[in-house]
Order: structure tokens, then C-alpha cells, then sequence
């Protein structure tokens, strides 16, 4: 049974899913409604970047070619270019903004996000030894991507650990520092390939949803399951440890556990997006912000935050494709513009508000 909830009151509108006295599942309304509005949205933005491109298809030609009545051309551009490339968009937004929620309320640190630590940078070093150094195909680079943000990650957390584990600061100046110094070394690393090598790596390390194909998606899915199912369970945990660790430990919470485990899911999802697309900054930067103000909540919110970053991340891949339909942009170079004007944004409200 679904009904308001009129018991405890939570100062918002709550609706509650089962019996009355001990329901099943609490649901903030607005909560439910602004996931609902993103997720709409996405689908309206996946309709319109199926739709049009280089080549334009109607509704009816586009149904066709879905459930297999198109002509070959039709199907070609539908099914196995667009269609795959904004599930994509859609499975790496969530897959980002959960990442970048982890680690801002892990850290308690807004800054705190992987693109800003150096997870990503270090993926991308990884991608680029493996690309230009010891010579590999896809998967090999998928691996060197996975390999360089996991021990990115690991530096980065022992070289900022202070009494057991890394404090929000400390570990997003040492990230910063970090990432610092490997984009020297993804700069050498260019500057000694060939011309073409370079420029087939750095299209890469801009993040490129370009050529994704149903084994990529079904890849990538496969992993991410498993990622954004640990994230799901740790939800509840880590709001607790965000209105302190004396009270977590208190309620029987094993604060060290817990820490450890949303570590290693906050990078393997960070990991696993970089070594599918390259690194994709801003994603897991703004979408867990822009969520947490929709919502009005300082907690983890993981729902509206998956919705936003599938909206952001597709609609800045449709954008990247409009921009030049002959020669379209990588979407990591839309979403680094976005950024760019989010922090702009940020930081006049902030001087306002001083």
C-alpha cells in the first residue's frame, strides 16, 4: 500500500510503501519527483539524440529500425551507432555521479570528487603506457586504464593518510598534487610517440564516447553492476558516519569497514568509466552538488544523483554531435566547458553570499 506518511515528522513529505505501523520503504517526495523529472528528461534527450545528427531519421523510421522492420541504412545508424552510444552515456553518468558522491561525502569535501583527487589522471597514464609504450589493443588498454586508477588511488590515499585513514583536505590537496604530476608524465608520454599514436591517445584521454558498440556497452554493464549494487548497500551506512563517527560506532556501525568498502567502490566505478570512455571530468564533480540542491539533502542521495548525471552526460554528448555533425567533438571536451562555467558560478554566488 502506498500512502503519506503521517507518523514521525521528517519535516518534508514522506510517502511510505507497506503497513502503516512498520512500513516497507520511505520515499521523500521530492526526492521521487525530481528523480522522476531528471530521468524524463534523459529520455527526452536520448529520443532527440536518436533522432538527429549527421543524418536524420523520423520517429516511425527510428521504431522500424529498433524492432527490426528498417531498412539497412537505417538500422546501421540507429541500432548499432546511436542507439548503443547513448545507453552509454546514460550507464557512465550513473556510474560517474555515484563516484563522485562516495568520495564528497567520504572526504566531506565537496572538491572531493575523482576527477579532482587524480583517479582519473592516473587511468589515463595507465591507457597511455599501454597505448604507446608496450603496444596493446582495446582491452589491454581497458586495462592498463583500470590498473593506472587503482594505484592512483592507493598512492593517493597512503600518501594522505593521517591516523588510519585520509582526512577530506588532506586528501584532496595530495590528489591534486598527484594528478599534477602525472598529467607531466601523460605530457611526455605524447610528446615522444608518433604523430598519429599522439593523436589517437588524445583523442582517448578527452573522453569519447565515439565507436561504442553493444560488446562495449554489455562490458561495461556487466562491471558496473556489481559497482552501483555496493554503492546502493553503503547508502545507508555512510549517512549514518555523516552525522558522525562517534554516533555510527555507537549504533554498532564498523566505521573502518565501511570506510574501506566505499573506497574501493568509489574507485571501481571511477576505474571502470575511465577505462571504457577515457577520463570524463565534471560528471562526478557537479552532479552530486546539483542533486543535493534539487533535493534540498546533505546526505548521499544517490537516486536523483544517478538521474542527474545521466541527464548531464547525455545531453553533453547530443551537444558534442550537434556542435559539428561531420566531425563531432569528444564529450569530455563539452563537459570540462560546462565545468568551466559551473565553478564560474559557483564561486559569484559564493562571493555574493560573503
Amino acid at each position: 500500500m502506498f500512502q503519506i506518511h503521517d507518523g514521525l515528522d521528517f519535516g518534508r513529505r514522506i510517502y511510505s510503501v507497506g503497513p502503516r505501523q512498520r512500513p516497507v520503504l520511505l520515499i521523500d517526495a521530492r526526492t521521487a519527483t525530481i528523480t522522476a523529472a531528471c530521468w524524463a528528461a534523459t529520455a527526452c534527450v536520448a529520443v532527440l539524440s536518436l533522432l538527429t545528427g549527421s543524418a536524420s531519421v523520423s520517429i516511425a523510421e527510428a521504431v522500424g529500425a529498433l524492432l527490426g522492420r528498417g531498412d539497412p541504412y537505417t538500422t546501421m545508424i540507429v541500432v548499432e551507432w546511436r542507439a548503443p552510444r547513448i545507453l552509454m552515456a546514460v550507464l557512465l553518468g550513473v556510474v560517474l555521479s555515484m563516484s563522485g558522491s562516495i568520495f564528497q561525502n567520504l572526504t566531506a569535501n565537496p572538491l572531493g570528487s575523482p576527477d579532482v583527487i587524480g583517479f582519473q589522471t592516473g587511468s589515463y597514464t595507465g591507457a597511455l603506457v599501454v597505448m604507446l609504450i608496450i603496444g596493446g589493443g582495446s582491452t589491454a588498454t581497458m586495462v592498463g586504464a583500470l590498473l593506472g586508477g587503482v594505484a592512483t588511488a592507493l598512492a593517493v590515499f597512503l600518501l594522505a593518510s593521517k591516523s588510519g585513514f585520509a582526512g577530506g583536505v588532506r586528501l584532496v590537496i595530495v590528489g591534486i598534487a598527484v594528478s599534477a604530476m602525472l598529467a607531466s608524465v601523460n605530457v611526455w608520454i605524447l610528446l615522444t610517440a608518433s604523430v598519429e599514436d599522439a593523436i589517437m591517445a588524445s583523442l582517448w584521454g578527452a573522453g569519447n564516447l565515439a565507436g561504442t558498440s553493444w560488446s562495449a556497452l554489455l562490458l561495461a554493464a556487466s562491471g558496473s553492476i556489481v559497482f552501483i549494487a555496493g554503492a546502493v548497500a553503503l547508502a545507508r551506512p555512510m549517512r549514518l558516519m555523516q552525522i558522525g563517527l562517534p554516533f555510527a560506532t555507537a549504533l554498532g556501525q564498523n566505521v573502518r569497514r565501511v570506510q574501506i568498502a566505499a573506497i574501493i567502490t568509489g574507485i571501481g566505478l571511477t576505474a571502470l568509466a575511465t577505462a571504457t570512455a577515457g577520463p570524463i571530468s565534471f560528471i562526478a564533480l557537479a552532479a552530486p552538488q546539483i542533486a543535493r540542491r534539487l533535493v534540498r539533502d546533505d546526505g548521499l542521495a544517490l537516486a536523483p544523483t544517478a538521474a542527474v548525471g545521466s541527464l548531464l552526460l547525455l545531453l553533453a554528448d547530443t551537444v558534442a554531435q550537434r556542435i559539428n555533425p561531420e566531425s563531432p567533438l569528444p564529450v569530455g571536451i563539452v563537459t570540462v566547458s560546462i565545468g568551466g562555467i559551473y565553478f564560474l558560478w559557483l564561486l559569484l554566488r559564493e562571493g555574493r553570499k560573503k
